[in-house]
């Protein structure tokens, strides 16, 4: 996974061919959003890839390091995806929410 931060002007790529599962793509997505306010996101079919804009205010950067040992056990599992992965790396997007959550 190639994961590109722009913070000069609030942007996000993340490329990786699993982004092309809707279902991942979508429950990935809906973190994202409970953790900024995100303006646009583009995904781009033939890259792989998703563009974020968010509100540069809202990313709460002090908390998301308590996501990076989560944000490492989804990372293992999203490496040399196959279909049969599916429902574990939902699972980890799952405890990665419940996180976020734990938040407010």
């Amino acid at each position: 996974m190639q994961i590109n931060y722009y913070p000069e002007t609030a942007r996000i790529r993340v490329r990786d061919p699993i982004l092309r599962d809707e279902e991942i793509r979508g429950a990935a997505l809906g973190v994202v959003k409970k953790i900024c306010t995100i303006k646009t996101a583009q995904f781009n079919e033939k890259t792989s890839s998703i563009l974020l804009e968010y509100e540069h205010d809202s990313l709460p950067m002090e908390k998301l390091n308590s996501l990076l040992p989560l944000a490492r056990r989804l990372q293992s599992k999203v490496t040399f995806y196959t279909a049969k992965k599916k429902p574990e790396i939902l699972s980890e997007i799952a405890k990665i929410e419940s996180a976020v959550n734990s938040w407010s």
